[in-house]
């Protein structure tokens, strides 16, 4: 499916953002593309960006067209957490089952804020991979040896203000990984702020270093501050947050979906978009009703114009229905609808096409 006009206007104006935050290209490092690439982005000169491309820059800057994040208790007490590691300049660890709003409220962070570096780690890496996609997620040059790559990482957090490093699923880590983090913190102790994250078997995993005598884990525990945060549990309310945020406003399916969501807002992410999904099913059927209902003389005749087509039009015209309604009587150059019947049907289209909100 390609991406339709809204989602390209969300994207852009996220990259915009972060090019304003930082530099044009940090972001395309980030991105994963050229700075030419970012720049026509920003600048919205889009007619020779592929649909790969614009794939490519969402998946990378963590870019949601499409969900939207609430305030809930959890997401106010992680992003209390990393404000307070930020400011100042300390280390939490923040451990609880998967599924209770952690990465998602980092992500929040991290986007809302300057300075602040996020990762999710994964359990296939090695040492140099992990220091190397630290360096991706700072927008540093990942190339080199890995003293030579772990010593601009440093060089560049020390030249940040107030930055903070968000090491998520942390406990994916190899102990020779997790050693790095003490490289971090001794160069850079009181001058950034951490935050290590995990499941509960990332707490349980360093009190058991601990409690062996494994070296490194005393340190790790101690600049930790001996403390694992942990979340509340997801309340009924939390969940109706949730669900009204990303509109879906039925209060009997809140109800169901809190009781089945067995205390994890991925099931309770997936429930939302299965609904919202349903409503947009209805709205293709909707618009195939309305394509039915118009006068006898020109029914046939609409049927024949085709919901891409409209979707270029509208893409080519910037929205504007005016020039879209001209686009499509050069695609259909013989047709014998009126402009008034073109333009409802854009209108039907574009109620059909509004952002669905999961």
């Amino acid at each position: 499916m390609s991406l339709i006009q809204h989602e390209k206007d969300l994207i852009t104006i996220e990259v915009a953002r972060k090019v304003a935050r930082s530099s044009q290209n940090k972001v395309a490092r980030n991105a994963k593309v050229s700075g030419a690439t970012i720049n026509k982005i920003v600048n919205r000169k889009w007619h020779n960006i592929s649909e790969e491309m614009w794939r490519r820059v969402r998946v990378n800057l963590r870019i949601n067209t499409k969900w939207k994040t609430a305030e809930t208790v959890n997401f106010k007490l992680v992003n209390n957490a990393c404000r307070i590691a930020k400011s100042e300049g300390i280390t939490l660890m923040i451990a609880d089952n998967a599924g209770k709003g952690k990465s998602e409220s980092y992500k929040y962070f991290e986007r809302n804020h300057d300075e602040v570096i996020y990762i999710e780690c994964m359990n296939v890496w090695t040492r140099k991979e992990y220091i190397k996609n630290l360096c991706q997620a700072a927008g540093v040059d990942r190339h080199g040896t890995l003293h030579q790559i772990v010593d601009r990482f440093i060089k560049h957090i020390k030249g940040l203000r107030k930055p903070l490093l968000i090491i998520d699923q942390f406990d994916k880590l190899k102990d020779s990984q997790l050693d790095l983090f003490m490289d971090f913190y001794n160069e850079m102790d009181g001058n950034c702020g951490f935050i290590l994250s995990g499941v509960l078997a990332l707490e349980k995993r360093i009190l058991r270093g601990v409690n062996r005598a494994k070296i490194g884990y005393e340190e790790l525990y101690s600049r930790g501050g001996r403390k694992f945060i942990r979340l509340d549990p997801i309340s009924e309310n939390d969940v109706k947050l949730v669900c009204n945020t990303n509109g879906l406003h039925d209060e009997q399916r809140i109800n169901t979906i809190y009781h089945t969501c067995e205390q994890d807002y991925r099931r309770v992410k997936r429930e939302v978009e299965r609904y919202h999904l349903r409503t947009l099913q209805q709205k293709e059927v909707i618009f195939e009703e309305v394509k039915a209902e118009m006068p006898k003389g020109v029914r046939a005749e609409m049927h024949y114009m085709h919901d891409d087509e409209i979707s270029k039009a509208l893409t080519a015209s910037n929205n504007d229905v005016p020039s879209a309604i001209s686009k499509l009587k050069e695609v259909y150059r013989y047709t014998a609808l009126k402009d008034s019947e073109i333009k409802h049907l854009i209108n039907v289209f574009q109620k059909k096409q509004e952002p669905v909100t999961a």
